[in-house]
């Protein structure tokens, strides 16, 4: 008995998985648009704005280490 229950139990599960898995695909869709989850383009625009201020910021303490080392040349001259 116990077999025949869990045979229509899977089948019956089995016919309507295709008619829930719309039902939950439209309902996350609409929760991801209006929570405003971000896309992978998002993360991809997040991702390129990081390394260009990371570069920025190497790029200025570069600089200023090169000043550093000029200002303290010019003092050592004097």
């Amino acid at each position: 008995m116990d077999i025949l229950r869990s045979y229509v139990s899977s089948s019956f599960s089995d016919g309507m998985i295709p008619h829930l898995r719309n039902g939950v695909e439209e309902l996350f869709a609409e929760v991801v648009e209006r929570k405003g989850i971000p896309s992978r383009q998002d993360f991809r625009e997040l991702k390129n704005r990081v390394d260009m201020l990371d570069y920025t910021a190497r790029e200025v303490t570069r600089t200023l280490n090169q000043l550093k080392s000029q200002l303290a040349a010019s003092r050592a001259e004097r």
